[in-house]
């Protein structure tokens, strides 16, 4: 079998954006290369990995199984090829880090500074999603490092826990709980209260951490992304509750404040995901060590 990883990339490619002329702009090559690298993967391999289906192209029940086998190839010659390459120090290389919105946003830019002050020469990409994301990019070999805000259920990836977030409740100074000592929770169940979409873990950890407090939330708002949150909190259009770490500016400058509700304590781990069968390139070691060393000045309220 022809296991060349140009073919291999081609192929990776066309079942990444479901179709050959996509694949092609990705990888910034013509479309009959393309083409011509499955075709000829294919007849290396002796079966079919793609077929034509009414909205595209999908993959065939073998082609599905070869996809994962070809990451994995790709995935291990990358990890070879900057293992040679960081022989004589991490003078080159590349680090592709994927992350939850929060740890991406507010806890890793000071890790990655650090980093890059040790090594400059990497190439370091950061990239934010939610956790499930996350999760499949380091499936599909996309990322090096992957750090969320849950844990992942899947036989192929190990979740270690990292460190400890605390979410807290934050209003806007001029909000009438701001000035209010030991607010009981169930104050909470008739204010507006701001929470993340859906499909964010930050949602679920809160309104879990709201039932075992005894409060059912009467008025919500559902807001994209922790800025918006604060802003809005900020504007004393409601309470917010969330991480610590994403509001120590708003705290220092005084814009937001923490309320006092002792019977509300929400705190989560941070993860980080890794898989079983693979191999960390030299890069991704030295920022392992980075991220097992503790704070590096980064701090919450």
């Amino acid at each position: 079998m022809n296991m060349n990883p140009a073919l291999l990339r081609a192929f990776i490619a066309v079942a990444e954006h479901g179709g050959f002329t996509a694949a092609a702009r990705a990888m910034g090559v013509s479309q009959p290369a393309v083409s011509r690298a499955v075709r000829d993967l294919e007849r290396s391999c002796g079966f079919a990995l793609l077929e034509r289906a009414p909205k595209g192209i999908q993959l065939t029940r073998a082609g599905e199984s070869f996809l994962l086998n070809a990451r994995e190839v790709i995935g291990a010659m990358r990890t070879a090829e900057e293992a040679v390459a960081a022989l004589g120090g991490l003078g080159h290389g590349r680090l592709h880090i994927g992350a939850s919105t929060t740890i991406a946003t507010y806890v890793l830019p000071t890790f990655i500074g650090r980093f890059l002050e040790d090594h400059p020469a990497v190439d370091v990409r950061l990239d934010s999603a939610h956790t499930r994301a996350v999760a499949q990019m380091l499936l599909d070999y996309h990322i090096d490092i992957a750090l969320t805000e849950a844990p992942v259920s899947d036989e192929k990836i190990q979740s270690r826990r990292w460190r400890t977030d605390q979410l807290v409740a934050v209003a806007s100074p001029k909000h009438p709980l701001a000035t209010r000592r030991k607010i009981p929770p169930s104050a909470l169940a008739i204010e507006l209260l701001l929470l993340r979409e859906r499909e964010s873990g930050t949602r679920a950890i809160v309104v879990e951490g709201l039932a075992a407090a005894g409060v059912k939330p009467g008025r919500t708002m559902e807001i994209d992304g922790p800025e918006a949150i604060k802003q809005i909190a900020a504007a004393g259009r409601g309470i917010a509750i969330v991480s610590g770490y994403t509001v120590v500016e708003q705290l220092a400058l005084g814009s937001l404040v923490v309320l006092d509700i002792p019977g509300l304590k929400i705190t989560r781990p941070f993860y980080r995901l890794s898989l079983k069968q693979r191999r960390a390139s030299p890069a991704a070691k030295a920022f392992e060590l980075l991220l097992d060393a503790g704070d590096v000045n980064v701090k919450a309220k």
